[in-house]
């Protein structure tokens, strides 16, 4: 791989990813604890996981360079954990493991493709790392059927969100 240079643009769009996942990581932690009222862990985990997934795709569909899902991911995590939410310093360890598992997707394409199909499967690859962690750092261990459920409410979740943000990169890029 030829060395990539980041612009100062390039650098501006991270920012700007960062706020705006950040901010948006700090709301889903409203939207997961309304949904663990309303209908428990599992509806929580399937109308929130992908919104904390969204930062790969955003980043690297806007930015288009290596590492730019990695960043997006990892940086709205440490501006989620700076402002403070409910999950505290972990935010950064999903946000580096999310980011990681997502940029994997832009790199088996061989940073080629930033379309719709591939922000959501960056947005679905993100899903077990993110149930690992919560499995891990949380206990949040439950029968196999359940946890294979979490699984598939998370992959499905970041599928469609991962998607809607690589479609709304693609639009303002």
């Amino acid at each position: 791989m030829n060395r990539v240079r980041y612009t100062a643009i390039d650098y501006a769009y991270l920012g700007v990813v960062a706020v705006i996942m950040g901010i948006i990581f700090y709301i889903t932690w409203s939207i997961y604890e309304f949904g663990k009222i309303i209908g428990g862990p599992i509806f929580a985990r399937l109308i929130s996981y992908g919104l904390w997934f969204m930062g790969a795709p955003l980043g690297a569909t806007l930015i288009k360079k290596p590492l730019s899902g990695f960043l997006g991911e990892t940086l709205g995590a440490l501006l989620e954990t700076i402002i403070p939410t409910l999950g505290g310093f972990t935010n950064i360890i999903y946000g580096v493991v999310q980011g990681a598992l997502s940029e994997a997707v832009y790199a088996i394409f061989k940073y080629r493709r930033y379309d719709v199909l591939t922000g959501a499967l960056a947005g679905a690859l993100a899903g077990p790392g993110a149930v690992a962690l919560d499995a891990v750092l949380f206990e949040a261990i439950a029968t196999p059927p359940v946890m294979s459920l979490w699984l598939v409410a998370a992959m499905a979740s970041g599928a469609l969100y991962g998607g809607l943000a690589a479609k709304v990169a693609s639009i303002i890029r």
